[in-house]
């Protein structure tokens, strides 16, 4: 007589979920295997801690999925974060492209935007950064301002239509070039 073993359902398609979630990283552009096996370790911890808890899930694979795009999303943000520099060092990065020219037009907007964020009144660049940078919804600054979602979504564009204001005026006052219109050779005197 032969016994068989009875298979779990929920064990045996979380089985499967480590290939999958590497492959589902790795194709969301995390850089290492390590990075992946790293990210679907904590994928499935929080799967295992929520199974722990006794809170039911139907579909382990489907849930997994969500979890990984909350994990990835987290990933991506501690990975801005170490990459932020404080002042011109972090405006200015290597050439992307074989074309210099543009890279150096790339990195000119992105000083005039860091100068005209921090030309904006503190309340509406921390507005911005919250939104923008952090990511954080409507409703929860809503509620943690105690306004309307109506309200924080009027404030967060009076700030953008500010920053623009402050970026063409930033622009506007960079001063010509010595050889261009206005200016040493090519100018008149």
């Amino acid at each position: 007589m032969t016994t068989t073993r009875w298979i779990d359902p929920f064990e045996a398609e979380l089985g499967r979920l480590p290939e999958k979630l590497r492959r589902f990283f790795l194709s969301r552009g995390v850089r290492t295997e390590d990075e992946a096996c790293d990210l679907v370790q904590e994928t499935i911890l929080r799967v295992l801690q929520r199974v722990s808890r006794g809170e039911a899930v139907e579909s382990p694979e489907a849930y997994a999925l969500g979890v990984a795009k909350n994990v990835f999303l987290e990933h991506c943000r501690r990975q801005a974060r170490a990459n932020v520099h404080d002042g011109l060092s972090g405006v200015f990065e290597l050439a992307a492209s074989e074309n210099p020219l543009s890279d150096a037009l790339v990195n000119s907007r992105r000083m005039v935007f860091r100068r005209a964020l921090q030309l904006l009144p503190r309340r509406m660049r921390e507005l911005l950064v919250r939104r923008f940078v952090d990511e954080v919804p409507s409703r929860t600054i809503a509620r943690e301002e105690g306004i309307s979602t109506d309200a924080v979504d009027m404030r967060v564009y009076r700030a953008k239509r500010e920053l623009k204001k402050k970026m063409e005026s930033t622009a506007a006052r960079r001063p010509a070039r010595p050889d261009g219109p206005g200016g040493g050779a090519g100018g008149e005197e």
